[in-house]
C-alpha cells in the first residue's frame, strides 16, 4: 500500500506542481507526518523532490523531471482504453486526434500490457448514447472552450429574454466544462464570486469579451461537480415507496436500502421517486412484475389506472 501511495504522491507533484504538506495530506488522505516520511523516501530513492521555504513555499519536483510509469495493471488498462467517451471528444473536435493519441500510447506500453490494451479495445465498447440519441447540439461549446483556455469573461443571456430586452444578460468567468451523458454544462463564477452551473442548450446568446480574469487557485472542477450533484439530489422532491419486484425487474428501480428476499424470484425493495404519478407510471410499466406494498395511496392509484386500461381494451 505504501508503494501505491508513493506513486500517487509522485503523480500528484508531477501533474499539480508545487504543493504544501497540508495539500498533499488532504489529497492522499493521510497524516502530514506520513507525507513527510514519504517525501523523504522519494528523495532517498533518487526522485528529485525538494522543498521551497517561506509563505509561498511547498514541495515540488525539478522542472525537467518526468517519471516513466509503464507498469499499468490490466484493470487500469481497461479503464483507460475502454472508458473513452467518443461523443464527448467528437463534440470538442478531438475525435480524430484522440485515436492517434491512443495508438501512440498503446505503442509506448510494455509488450504484455500492450496486449491487454488491444484485447480490451477489440472486445469492449461503452456506448453512452440512448437509442433515440437526442443529443443536444452544443452550440456555444467552442466559444466556451476558447474562453476557458484564454481565461476571458463571457457575456451570456441565459434563458429566454422577454420583449426583446437583454435583462438576462450578464458576465461570467468560465471555470470548467462538464459533459454529462449527452448534455454539456458550463461551470462559471458570477461577478459577485458565486459559482453557478449553466446548461449550454439554455444559453440564448454568448459573446467573448476582452476582460481577463484570474482563475481561483483553490477551484477543483471534479470536487465542485460532485458537491453540486449531491446538492441536486438532496433538493429533488422525494416520494419513498416499497415494492415487491421480480428479480428481472429490479434493474428498473434504484434501491435506497438493502433488498430483502420474498417469494421465489421476488424481492422487497425500498426506492424513491419524485411524486405519486411518476411512481404509478413506473409500477404499471412493469406489467405485473412490480407490486406496491406502500404507501396505500399508490396502491389505489395503480389499481384505478389498471382498471381504466382494462376497460379501454
Amino acid at each position: 500500500m505504501r508503494a501505491e501511495r508513493l506513486l500517487r504522491l509522485l503523480l500528484h507533484l508531477q501533474t499539480r506542481g508545487q504543493s504544501t504538506v497540508a495539500q498533499l495530506s488532504a489529497a492522499l488522505d493521510v497524516s502530514p507526518r506520513t507525507i513527510q516520511r514519504d517525501l523523504d523516501a522519494l528523495s532517498l530513492a533518487g526522485v528529485p523532490v525538494y522543498s521551497i521555504r517561506g509563505r509561498a513555499g511547498g514541495w515540488t519536483l525539478l522542472p525537467d523531471y518526468r517519471s516513466r510509469l509503464t507498469g499499468l495493471t490490466p484493470s487500469e488498462v481497461m479503464s483507460v482504453f475502454v472508458g473513452a467517451t467518443a461523443h464527448v471528444l467528437a463534440d470538442l473536435g478531438l475525435d480524430a486526434s484522440s485515436e492517434l493519441a491512443v495508438t501512440k500510447l498503446i505503442a509506448s506500453l510494455p509488450e504484455g500490457t500492450r496486449r491487454e490494451a488491444e484485447y480490451a479495445r477489440q472486445r469492449l465498447l461503452i456506448d453512452h448514447a440512448g437509442w433515440d440519441d437526442r443529443r443536444e447540439t452544443p452550440r456555444w461549446l467552442d466559444l466556451c472552450r476558447q474562453a476557458l483556455w484564454e481565461e476571458r469573461r463571457l457575456e451570456i443571456t441565459y434563458g429566454e429574454a422577454t420583449d426583446g430586452d437583454r435583462r438576462g444578460t450578464f458576465a461570467i468567468s468560465p471555470l470548467g466544462l462538464v459533459a454529462k451523458a449527452r448534455t454539456w454544462y458550463l461551470v462559471a463564477a458570477r461577478t459577485d464570486g458565486r459559482l453557478r452551473t449553466y446548461r449550454l442548450s439554455r444559453l440564448t446568446s454568448a459573446e467573448l469579451t476582452n476582460d481577463i480574469f484570474t482563475r481561483p487557485a483553490d477551484f477543483d472542477l471534479a470536487d465542485y461537480w460532485a458537491q453540486s450533484q449531491r446538492e441536486f439530489q438532496a433538493s429533488r422532491p422525494s416520494y419513498p415507496i416499497v415494492l415487491k419486484v421480480r428479480d428481472h425487474a429490479i434493474r428498473r428501480f434504484r434501491p435506497t436500502a438493502p433488498m430483502l428476499p420474498a417469494d421465489d424470484n421476488w424481492w422487497i425493495i425500498h426506492t424513491d421517486l419524485e411524486n405519486p404519478h411518476e411512481a404509478q407510471a413506473a409500477v404499471l410499466a412493469q406489467a405485473g412484475a412490480a407490486q406496491v406494498i406502500a404507501p396505500p395511496e399508490l396502491i389505489t392509484l395503480v389499481h384505478n389506472a389498471a382498471h381504466e386500461i382494462a376497460n379501454a381494451h
